[in-house]
């Protein structure tokens, strides 16, 4: 069995597919593509001798909605860890916020986050990183930015300033950390960047529109 499933935020991707193989009572299960706790969305889950072929869709290309807060970081670089703010918003045109995402479309190569699913020694990073010990070479990891349009500018007000959030929309190939885009962003615009929401919205052709959720597996 093939599925497209919603997985909401709150869960490791681990947790959410234990609980649909529960729910189906099905013997093998597994997923093509991680998505971080906070994340949610497209989640590809295959079962039973459907799990052989897992490598093929997990390879496809993804599709994501991310916001992004300016002038802000994190040790996770998302909301799992407290957010820092740089003394003084960022002030930040339309302008130069799109030419900063014009320019990571094609081939880039950025280092993989430390709180990530990321195997390294045998242990996934994201233990190393909770457990305090840190990996002073971190992995990097080539992908391709197909696209990457600006949908809104807002703001997160902290205390008397407005920080700016940016929405954007991006098209990318398998293997693209959005957390690590999110900071390289942030780089580019001479600021701090750290991912504040992320939803995929497509893995391959299956799209967020036609994803069923947990729920609707009970009809």
């Amino acid at each position: 069995m093939i599925l497209n499933l919603y997985k909401p935020s709150k869960i490791s991707s681990f947790n959410f597919i234990y609980r649909i193989k529960r729910l189906l009572n099905v013997k093998k299960i597994s997923h093509a593509g991680t998505l971080d706790p906070l994340a949610e969305g497209v989640m590809i889950v295959l079962t039973d001798k459907d799990c052989k072929i897992q490598d093929s869709f997990t390879k496809k290309d993804k599709e994501y909605e991310a916001t992004i807060l300016l002038g802000a970081f994190s040790e996770s670089i998302d909301l799992e860890k407290p957010l820092v703010f740089e003394e003084k918003a960022p002030l930040l045109s339309q302008n130069n916020i799109e030419i900063a995402l014009n320019s990571l479309k094609g081939e880039v190569s950025l280092p993989v986050p430390m709180f990530s699913a990321k195997i390294v020694a045998g242990k996934r990073l994201y233990k190393y990183a909770r457990s305090g010990q840190e990996i002073t070479d971190l992995p990097y990891m080539n992908s391709t930015i197909y696209d990457i349009t600006l949908l809104e500018i807002s703001n997160y007000k902290y205390f008397d300033q407005n920080f700016p959030l940016i929405k954007i929309l991006i098209s990318c190939s398998s293997g693209t950390y959005i957390r690590t885009l999110a900071s390289e962003i942030g780089k580019r615009l001479q600021t701090k960047g750290v991912l504040f929401h992320l939803k995929r919205t497509k893995v391959g052709e299956f799209s967020v529109e036609d994803s069923k959720t947990e729920n609707s597996l009970l009809v």
